[in-house]
């Protein structure tokens, strides 16, 4: 039944990804085009390892967003993103930085 109630609203569902909260914490971050780069390519990356589907999109994104800002040498942007990401209630950001380590020899 509440299929049927959604469809006849038009409802559209569908689950988030890395890339519906990546833009949010690229902007929060004020990133330039370099760090937005590579963002993108570590999210390409993440969304390849199976390990990832534990935490929250929105966490995943945040620490990808934060490993591309200290790999550009801009240590300034990434602490917009962890004061926003912390308002959230889940404090696994550290947990899967640690997690996204094995990204960073792709990088370069």
């Amino acid at each position: 039944m509440e299929w049927l109630v959604m469809d006849v609203l038009n409802f559209q569902c569908f689950l988030p990804t890395i890339y519906n909260f990546l833009w949010f914490y690229l902007k929060a971050a004020k990133a330039d085009a370099d760090v937005e780069k590579r963002a993108k390519y570590l999210a390409v990356l993440a969304l390849s390892d199976h390990e990832q589907l534990r935490y929250w999109p929105s966490t995943v994104a945040a620490g990808v967003v934060i490993m591309a800002s200290m790999d550009s040498n801009q240590h300034g942007l990434y602490h917009q993103v962890i004061e926003i990401h912390m308002r959230t209630k889940d404090n696994d950001l550290p947990e899967c930085m640690k997690s996204l380590d094995w990204l960073v020899q792709y990088i370069r």
